[in-house]
């Protein structure tokens, strides 16, 4: 969910960039955007999506990071922190887990645009030849071939 409204989808769309998360965001980037987002005045944290969703959303952003499911088991071991340590560990954790997306973009960025091309080209012949294939079998069922 968005990062500056958690009732609403994190979108690309959204007119706010700081509500969202970028695949290519750098850990600095990550860091203020989570720093920002919305949550309580409440001390520690806990699971409770109606009455805490900004709280709610960080801890459901850090448990998908971590492929776990278990939202109030992390908030139950997180019950003590306060808001800017839980915003820093959602932030830690989501920069971690992008760093392989991101560390290949970046590759990819400074390979070129030849580096594109080259994928592109291998990209056509492979769809040539599957069309090509098909084009075989439609001729033949159409009695051209």
């Amino acid at each position: 969910m968005s990062l500056r409204d958690p009732l609403q989808k994190m979108s690309k769309s959204d007119p706010q960039t700081q509500s969202r998360i970028l695949l290519t965001d750098d850990p600095k980037t990550i860091w203020d955007k989570v720093k920002k987002s919305m949550t309580d005045s409440e001390l520690g944290i806990s699971y409770d999506p109606k009455n805490r969703p900004g709280v709610a959303n960080l801890v459901e952003i850090y448990a998908h990071m971590q492929r776990r499911e278990d939202f109030e088991t992390i908030a139950k071991e997180w019950e003590t922190l306060d808001k800017k340590e839980l915003k820093m560990r959602v932030s830690e954790c989501i920069a971690e887990g992008l760093r392989p997306v991101r560390e290949e973009y970046e590759r990819i960025m400074k390979e070129g645009e030849g580096y594109l091309d080259e994928i592109a080209d291998e990209g056509a012949v492979k769809a040539r030849e599957g069309a090509e294939r098909t084009m075989v079998l439609v001729r033949k069922a159409m009695g051209l071939a």
